[in-house]
């Protein structure tokens, strides 16, 4: 093990009061009050890396604590859409979704060389410990050689924040050079400790096809499309009203994204074998936002945040280890990877990563202000697509390491063999395909891996990003000459899930391993056209399938890739009725 060690806390922002009463600490660095809040993090996080050692500066990870400024910029939002809806009129561009937290991150990452993962923690009273104990834990285990450390306060007499950095390195403060991959110069990947990897153990889905992940498997294999009109809300003044909604109706006072939670996680504890959750559990909830006391009246507000009392859904996990993160509609990836590091450096013995998508008015309108919805149904990776199909549905999935899952007798479904998030590109809603294929690149690097059998995309249907996911596609195929592999996204069928998009995806991926079946695309007729992967319309056999790279890609330059291994255990029967 190797001790942290903590260097001089940087303090900026755009808050002159906060500031002010801070400059006379010796033990801090205050930096001048920033312009813009976006300036002045740029400003305090370049110079907390500076503090690094030079080789570690550029991919060191950076860990955000931002519950204030999400809660802010979200109640902004909602205020608007509330105003909007009052007039009855639809959203102006102007009144889009104020940036995510990410989107700080990202102008770090188009301001100079850092191109290292960076997180958003969200978590009510524990986000900032959060944070502190992942670069502390993961530095002692080796996994990282240094991190950085930032908390975004919102100025309580204004509206303005102040923003504090602390790099945190290895007590000799030297550089190591990384296991498991790197993604390159300069750069030091998540290392992976000798004789250890993180396995998962059990899944959990609802869909617009019902409970489970069987439900959900054999309709993608059948081609079905789960599409009905929208009845949760009013949506009369959106472009579209054609979705993937669920038919669970919650109890007289609950929120329908907790009634599909639960769901979700019963699922996925039985599947792992477990009766309950163990203890030392980190549940990592993606997605969801903390309490909105600004705006606690407006309708459905339940839907998209958490109430005033929440305490992780029911599960009774303390708050120092039920953790928030938001990374727009790849939030569950990130959890992944948190989960991961959590669970290798020892912070926890099982991990349950969640994502819920109820159908709300204020996520809808922010789709529908971008025109990121279809008029008609979503077409993944086809030459016609429109937009998006928005989904409603939970997703759970329960992670260990493979020690812990085989002293219990547990067969796992599949094993994390590598993963790589980024929050970088440029633009709001753009996928950026140079940063999409460093992720897959990288992903793959860690499993020690230079091809697939199979890869799910993340393929939304909209325009520009499916097609620059084949493009990222691409040049990882040609550095690696892929001939032909097979690619298809299950979007067309079950809608796109938003900050838990990711859950279905694993679900398939998982049964595709079981099952030595590749599924199709619902709604493709015309595919794009690729040189070195080739987009499934209809489902096929894979014998001897091993490896599934899963994509999962976001606004705010939110990207992800991620590697499930297993091993063939023989072909079940598989035919188009299930």
């Amino acid at each position: 093990m190797t001790a942290p060690k903590a260097a001089t806390v940087i303090v900026g922002g755009t808050a002159p009061r906060m500031l002010e009463d801070l400059r006379s600490r010796r033990d801090l660095s205050v930096r001048a009050t920033g312009e813009t809040l976006g300036a002045a993090f740029v400003d305090v996080l370049s110079a907390a890396l500076d503090r690094l050692p030079v080789p570690l500066r550029t991919g060191a990870p950076v860990v955000m604590a931002a519950t204030d400024y999400c809660v802010s910029a979200t109640t902004r939002y909602v205020s608007r859409c509330a105003e909007a809806e009052a007039g009855g009129r639809r959203l102006r561009p102007s009144e889009a979704m104020t940036p995510e937290p990410a989107q700080l991150i990202q102008e770090l990452a188009e301001a100079g060389d850092w191109d290292g993962p960076g997180y958003v923690l969200i978590s009510p009273r524990a986000a900032t410990l959060q944070a502190v104990r992942w670069a502390w834990g993961a530095i002692s285990a080796g996994l990282h050689a240094a991190m950085v450390v930032c908390e975004l306060v919102r100025d309580p007499h204004g509206d303005g924040y102040r923003v504090a950095a602390v790099p945190v390195t290895a007590g000799d403060g030297a550089p190591s050079s990384p296991a498991g991959g790197t993604g390159g110069a300069g750069r030091t990947a998540a290392r992976r400790p000798a004789g250890s990897s993180v396995v998962l153990s059990g899944t959990g889905l609802v869909t617009a096809f019902g409970d489970g992940g069987t439900a959900f498997w054999r309709s993608l294999l059948d081609g079905r499309r789960g599409l009905c009109e929208l009845t949760r809300f009013d949506a009369s003044r959106f472009r579209s009203r054609t979705v993937c909604q669920t038919e669970v109706e919650a109890e007289h006072g609950q929120p329908t994204r907790r009634a599909l939670v639960d769901r979700a996680r019963s699922e996925a504890l039985r599947e792992a074998g477990l009766a309950e959750l163990p203890d030392r559990t980190l549940l990592v909830y993606a997605g969801v936002v903390p309490h909105l006391p600004q705006v606690s009246d407006a309708p459905r507000i339940d839907e998209i945040a958490l109430e005033p009392g929440w305490d992780g859904d029911g599960p009774g996990v303390a708050p120092r280890d039920a953790v928030l993160m938001a990374h727009a509609c790849a939030s569950g990836a990130f959890g992944l990877a948190m989960a991961r590091e959590w669970l290798l450096c020892g912070l926890a013995d099982t991990a349950v990563v969640t994502g819920v998508s109820a159908l709300n008015a204020y996520d809808y309108a922010c789709l529908d202000v971008l025109r990121a919805t279809s008029t008609t149904a979503a077409r993944p990776f086809d030459e016609g697509r429109s937009g998006v199909t928005v989904g409603e549905g939970a997703g759970v999935i329960v992670l260990e390491t493979a020690e812990r899952a085989a002293a219990r007798g547990h067969a796992p479904l599949a094993t994390l063999s590598g993963i790589s998030c980024r929050v970088a590109g440029q633009g709001i809603s753009r996928l950026n395909a140079h940063t999409g294929a460093a992720c897959m690149r990288e992903a793959l690097a860690m499993a020690g891996l230079t091809t697939v059998d199979y890869v799910h995309g993340h393929a939304p249907g909209t325009r520009q990003g499916d097609e620059a996911e084949l493009l990222a596609l691409d040049q990882i195929g040609a550095e690696h000459d892929w001939r032909g592999v097979p690619v298809s996204s299950y979007k067309g069928a079950a809608g796109h899930l938003l900050h838990a998009s990711v859950f279905p995806g694993v679900v398939a991926a998982v049964r595709a391993l079981r099952d030595e079946v590749l599924p199709g695309t619902p709604g493709l007729r015309k595919p794009l056209d690729a040189r070195h992967v080739r987009v499934l319309r209809d489902p096929e056999p894979c014998d001897g399938i091993r490896s599934v790279l899963v994509n999962n890609f976001g606004f705010g330059g939110n990207n992800a890739a991620f590697l499930l291994t297993g091993a063939a255990a023989g072909r079940r029967e598989w035919s188009r009725d299930g």
